[in-house]
């Protein structure tokens, strides 16, 4: 059952994602921010649609479904801003969450995954085609017992209210770029002393987005990424794209630093 708890006096928020952000190493997000960087952030649908309110509650979200342990008073720290009076309308936002839980452990999908997957899981790896170190942290990914296939799951908060509109959006935000990003993760992932990765056996990957409708009646859509023609390929070229754009902005500050310290020497 899941707990009805309302959230009372401020704690310290554990947040074990600083860990993760500290690693010198390049990420989705970081790709993301880069392209709004380029093409101006008001030219990302990310950044037009996506309300930041909204970005963290989802935020939020993923922290109440994959890390429960770490909760602590999340509403109150991270969504501080939400209404004038936090203190009446918290346990509103509360319920709402429990409402979306409910609806993702109620299915049997979501429920086989969350018991058997590990959640939250960080991936280094290095893009063979560019020789950038990258990061991922994966909500959930499920290898099978002798390695032959992996499941990475991702579940996102949506106002789509159709399967049509929720596949929509994964055009719309990049879903594909951020699919071929995890994947390959998996496929390229680093390990000590070049030693084979620990999926380098795997034969089979498969990519699922789940979405849960913040509204009312909070149903469930699923996207199989693997299983659209073109999808992973095409995300692959844009994270690549956006990859050897950030190696050029590397290699244009590296001039720039070394100038600046010859004048001041």
């Amino acid at each position: 059952m899941i707990s009805q708890r309302i959230i009372s006096s401020p704690q310290p928020l554990i947040d074990p994602s600083e860990d993760y952000r500290a690693l010198p190493r390049v990420s989705n997000s970081d790709l993301t921010r880069l392209k709004e960087e380029h093409l101006g952030y008001w030219s990302v649908p990310s950044a037009r649609f996506i309300p930041e309110k909204a970005k963290v509650f989802g935020r939020a979200f993923h922290q109440h479904l994959l890390e429960p342990e770490t909760i602590g008073t999340v509403l109150e720290q991270l969504l501080p801003d939400m209404t004038p009076d936090a203190n009446v309308l918290a346990p509103k936002q509360t319920e709402q969450l429990n409402t979306l839980m409910r609806t993702i452990r109620q299915d049997a999908f979501c429920r086989r995954y969350l018991r058997l997957s590990e959640r939250e899981r960080v991936v280094l790896f290095t893009d063979p085609t560019t020789g950038i170190a990258c990061k991922a942290r994966l909500d959930m990914v499920y290898t099978s017992p002798k390695r032959r296939n992996a499941l990475i799951i991702d579940v996102k908060t949506t106002s789509a209210r159709t399967q049509a509109q929720f596949l929509e959006s994964c055009y719309t935000y990049d879903y594909d770029r951020q699919a071929a990003f995890y994947l390959d993760s998996l496929r390229y992932a680093d390990t000590p002393g070049g030693r084979p990765g620990e999926w380098a056996t795997t034969r089979q990957f498969r990519f699922v987005f789940v979405g849960v409708m913040k509204q009312r009646p909070h149903r469930l859509f699923a996207v199989d990424a693997t299983s659209i023609p073109n999808f992973i390929e095409y995300g692959r070229k844009k994270y690549r794209f956006w990859l050897r754009k950030w190696r050029e902005e590397q290699q244009d500050v590296a001039p720039l630093a070394t100038s600046a310290w010859s004048l001041s020497a």
